[in-house]
């Protein structure tokens, strides 16, 4: 039985520019896509279907087709599919190979006459060579492709090439017809859907990320682009997807690192810094860098040394960096970092380089000895008063002694007639004598390992017994004080040592307030800590004095011997309390804090 095949010349034209389009289509689209390939997968085999395996994919295409397939040249048979046997009658398909294609084929001739009778001959032919060369390109570019291409028409695949085949482990032949979300996971459909909408109403598409499930059960990641083309006169989508799945598992394995190193740096006592080597940029910080600097994380990250001015000397940060590419790594250097209040903090730097993201990069773990530091330096200032105080113990009693008889004769001499007329000189030496035995006392108060008289006392009812004496210098220098007690507990003091301390320092506000100031006397109980306050509103202390206070014999004043703040600080040792320091240009605060336990 013979089929006869009608051929419309317009149709074909349209189906060959149709073609030439959908070429065009997909040859910009691979680019796109290889560009992105090139991005997203330089770690990942570029791998290309063999040729053989293509032949033996047609080849079983063919041989399973319903209709009769017959391939020969110079007139002989090299390959007949089942349906084509079947159609001549044949056993089998090897039968018949090298047999004249002549034997099964019949050729009918219907002559054309024209209106007299006479014989016509009608030829017609058409240059498809064009639309060959484009089937050829298409089939090329889509076999060899590293990208998933397919076409879907109707919700329905009709295209798909080798690369595609593998997201899903079927054949071609299960593919073609077969619903396009069928591997799609669930949850992923919308995403899909989503973006086509926005392909159908011609908005830019950015890829997009979705999980397919093959044949096997086997979970795949797909990062896809999708565009509009005419395939077979029909509207239909064209797409290119990319198995993203190796580098989806080492995102993950990546974040599972980040994850167990971030873990890793907050579990460290010591604040923690990575930061850009180039810039200084602060990429990752620890918790213990937040809370020993004052910051928040969204403060930090992103920010680099000299947005957040964090080096008092910003040379220091080029001396590590000089000292990292000279020796390899930098292990306690010393410098002073800035915290978000503004107040500098000593530390020791240890450094080594550390690559992030390809970019050349800094750790460095922070040792913030600023209490260290402080307590060197105080334990350097109670050494040299303990010195002082050691010098006084072993001369005093030297000295004392003459002067007690000095000042015994001078008294006597001063209630007699004949020197009536020079009793103020007296006056004058008996006083200067007192003082220079003041200053013996109070040398001999900073000495150390001098015993201390402690008894429980309550340090508001101590303020209370002095504050007439108190009240009187103030008013005497046309100056106010007040007290503000809050109920604290019993402590254990020495009452003579306190007296001399509150004296000193109630004394020294007085001194620094002009006429008409007010110097306040606070007491306060915080759980731990009982602590005395004394506040002047005087002009507060000048940096380069405040470095000195409580120095043996540094003093700003003319007549002053430098002891008095000195003296308070070692009466504090004694008690195991502490003495801290608040001023600016309104006033200063001296606080006195005593343990409970």
């Amino acid at each position: 039985m013979s089929k006869k095949v009608y051929i419309n010349k317009r149709e074909l034209r349209d189906y060959h520019d149709s073609l030439e389009r959908m070429v065009e289509e997909l040859t910009g689209q691979l680019i796109k896509t290889n560009e992105l390939l090139k991005k997203e997968t330089a770690k990942r085999e570029q791998a290309e279907e063999k040729l053989r395996e293509s032949e033996e994919r047609y080849r079983r295409l063919a041989e399973h087709s319903p209709d009769a397939i017959i391939v020969h040249s110079e007139g002989k048979i090299d390959f007949i599919n089942k349906a084509g046997a079947r159609l001549v009658g044949a056993a089998s398909a090897a039968e018949l190979i090298g047999k004249p294609v002549m034997d099964f084929i019949q050729i009918y001739d219907y002559p054309f006459t024209d209106i007299d009778g006479s014989p016509l001959v009608l030829e017609m032919g058409f240059d498809i060579t064009k639309r060959k060369q484009a089937e050829d390109l298409f089939r090329t570019l889509t076999n060899s492709s590293p990208v998933g291409i397919f076409i879907v028409q109707d919700g329905k695949f009709q295209f798909v090439n080798p690369r595609f085949l593998k997201y899903t482990h079927c054949s071609e032949e299960e593919l073609i017809g077969m619903d396009s979300f069928r591997f799609i996971i669930p949850e992923d459909r919308e995403i899909v859907r989503e973006n086509a909408v926005k392909m159908l109403k011609g908005k830019r598409l950015t890829p997009y990320e979705y999980r397919v499930m093959g044949k096997g059960g086997k979970t795949r990641w797909i990062m896809e682009t999708v565009s509009s083309i005419n395939y077979r006169g029909k509207p239909a989508v064209l797409g290119n997807s990319l198995d993203i799945t190796w580098h989806k598992r080492t995102e993950k394995m990546l974040s599972s690192s980040e994850k167990r190193f971030s873990k890793a740096m907050n579990t460290i006592p010591s604040p923690m810094v990575i930061m850009r080597i180039s810039d200084g940029l602060h990429i990752e910080v620890n918790d213990s860098y937040l809370k020993n600097f004052g910051y928040s994380r969204r403060e930090v990250i992103g920010h680099t040394v000299r947005d957040l001015d964090i080096y008092v000397n910003p040379d220091d940060r080029i001396k590590m960096i000089q000292m990292l590419s000279e020796q390899g790594i930098v292990h306690n250097l010393e410098t002073s970092l800035r915290a978000k209040s503004g107040e500098a903090r000593v530390a020791l730097l240890s450094a080594d380089t550390i690559e992030v993201s390809n970019e050349p990069c800094l750790m460095v773990v922070i040792n913030d000895i600023t209490e260290r530091k402080q307590m060197e330096k105080e334990m350097a200032r109670l050494e040299r008063l303990n010195l002082v105080g050691e010098m006084a113990a072993g001369i005093g009693h030297e000295i004392r002694n003459p002067m007690t008889t000095v000042r015994g004769f001078l008294q006597m001499l001063d209630r007699k007639k004949e020197y009536v007329q020079h009793k103020h000189y007296f006056n004058l030496m008996i006083e200067e004598l007192d003082r220079a035995n003041t200053i013996i006392t109070e040398f001999l108060t900073m000495a150390k390992g001098k015993p201390v008289d402690l008894k429980p006392h309550n340090l508001n009812q101590i303020v209370q017994t002095l504050f007439p004496l108190i009240q009187a210098d103030a008013m005497n220098s046309d100056k106010n004080i007040e007290a503000e007690l809050a109920e604290i507990p019993d402590l254990r003091l020495d009452e003579k040592e306190i007296r001399q301390l509150i004296l000193n320092l109630v004394r020294n506000g007085l001194e620094a307030m002009a006429a008409g100031g007010k110097l306040t006397i606070r007491t306060f109980f915080d759980g731990e800590e009982v602590s005395l306050s004394i506040q002047d509103r005087g002009c507060g202390i000048e940096p380069d004095v405040l470095e000195k206070i409580g120095t043996p014999f540094f003093s700003t004043k003319d007549n002053g011997t430098g002891l008095g703040i000195a003296v308070c600080y070692s009466i504090a040792a004694r008690h195991s309390a502490t003495i801290d320091i608040e001023t600016s240009p309104s006033g200063t605060t001296f606080f006195i804090r005593f343990r409970t336990q």
